[in-house]
C-alpha cells in the first residue's frame, strides 16, 4: 500500500471510531426506563435477589402484581395478605415458595385485632405440611377449675392463656385441632365443647405441622402460650400464582415481568418498549455491538482492498 494511501486510511479509521464512540452512549440512553427499572431486585436483611411478582417502594409496582408488595422495616421483610401482615422468612423464586409467620403473633397470643389467616386462592395456596389452630378469646373466668384435658390418644393440645389487651384482662384458650380431625370427637371432653363455645371470639391461624406436633408432645403446656408462640413463629409456607409461564416466555426473550395497571394485564417490559409476551427487537446492546461489529468488518475490508 502506498504510504499516503495508508495515512488516508488510518484517518478514515479514526473518524469512523471516534463517531462509534461519540453515538455509543445514545444506544445505552435508549433503554426503556420500565425495563430498567424492573431489571433491579429487592433485598431486605438476610433475604435477596427477589424479583416479579413482588415491588416495594425501591421498586415500582409495575414490575410486580398489585397484592405482591413488600415491605422492608428494620431489616425485616414483610407482606400483607387479606389484612394480615406476616413477616416473611425465606423466598424461593425458582419454586415460587414462601415461608412466612404472622407479625401479630411474634411476641404472644394477645394481637390488639383478631383477624383470620385467609389467602385469595388465585394468588396463594398453604403447602401441604400447614397445620390451622384454633385461638379462643374472651373465654368465660377461670373461677373454677379448669376444664379437663383431652384423652393421652387424642393428639391436640388444649391450653388457657392470659390475655391482657388496651388494659383489658381476658382469658383465652386454643385447640391445635378441629373436632373433625379427630379419630373419635365423642372422646373428646363435653366440658371443654361447652367452655370454648362460652367464648366471645375465635381466629383461625396457620402453622407448621411438625412445629406443632412439638407442642402437641408437650406433656405441659406453658401457661402463657409460650410454646405456641415459638411454633407461629417458624412460619407456613405459601405458594404463590403470578403468570409464571407468561413470565418464563418473557425472560426466555431478554424482557422484565411486569404489570400493566390501564389494562390488569402482565406487561413483558423490553429495551425499547413493553410488549404483551415477549420482546420483538434486539437489545439496546445488542444494537450497538452489532453495529460496532459492522464498521469494523468495513475497515478491515478497507485495509484489505487498498493493501
Amino acid at each position: 500500500m502506498h504510504p499516503l494511501h495508508l495515512r488516508r486510511s488510518f484517518f478514515f479509521f479514526i473518524i469512523i471510531i471516534t463517531f462509534v464512540l461519540i453515538h455509543a452512549p445514545k444506544f445505552a440512553s435508549s433503554v426503556d426506563e420500565r425495563y430498567a427499572n424492573c431489571n433491579r431486585t429487592i433485598a431486605c436483611g438476610n433475604i435477596d435477589n427477589i424479583g416479579y411478582p413482588f415491588w416495594d417502594s425501591g421498586r415500582p409496582d409495575y414490575c410486580g402484581l398489585p397484592d405482591f408488595q413488600l415491605n422492608c422495616r428494620d431489616s425485616s421483610l414483610e407482606i400483607t395478605i387479606m389484612s394480615a401482615t406476616y413477616h416473611v422468612l425465606g423466598i424461593n423464586n425458582e419454586s415460587q415458595f414462601l415461608n412466612v409467620a404472622r407479625a401479630d403473633y411474634l411476641e404472644n397470643l394477645c394481637p390488639a385485632f383478631l383477624i383470620n389467616t385467609t389467602l385469595n386462592p388465585d394468588l396463594f395456596e398453604f403447602t401441604s405440611d400447614t397445620q390451622f389452630i384454633n385461638l379462643y378469646y374472651h373465654c368465660p373466668p377461670l373461677l373454677a377449675p379448669p376444664p379437663p384435658t383431652p384423652p393421652t390418644s387424642i393428639p391436640m393440645c388444649f391450653s388457657h392463656f392470659p390475655c391482657n389487651v388496651n388494659k383489658t384482662n381476658f382469658v383465652g384458650s386454643y385447640l391445635t385441632r378441629n373436632l373433625s380431625e379427630l379419630p373419635d370427637p365423642a372422646l373428646f371432653p363435653p366440658l371443654i365443647s361447652e367452655f370454648l363455645g362460652r367464648c366471645g371470639d375465635r381466629v383461625v391461624l396457620a402453622a407448621n405441622q411438625s412445629q406443632i406436633q412439638s407442642v402437641e408432645a408437650s406433656p405441659s403446656p406453658s401457661p402463657s402460650g409460650e410454646n405456641l408462640v415459638e411454633a407461629l413463629a417458624k412460619g407456613f409456607g405459601l405458594h404463590w400464582k403470578a403468570n409464571n409461564s407468561l413470565c418464563d416466555r418473557c425472560r426466555g426473550s431478554g424482557g422484565q415481568c411486569g404489570y400493566d395497571k390501564v389494562s390488569n394485564k402482565f406487561s413483558c417490559y423490553c429495551t425499547d418498549r413493553p410488549y404483551d409476551t415477549v420482546c420483538l427487537c434486539p437489545t439496546a446492546t445488542g444494537q450497538f455491538v452489532t453495529s460496532l461489529s459492522l464498521v469494523i468488518s468495513l475497515i478491515i475490508r478497507l485495509f484489505v482492498f487498498q493493501s
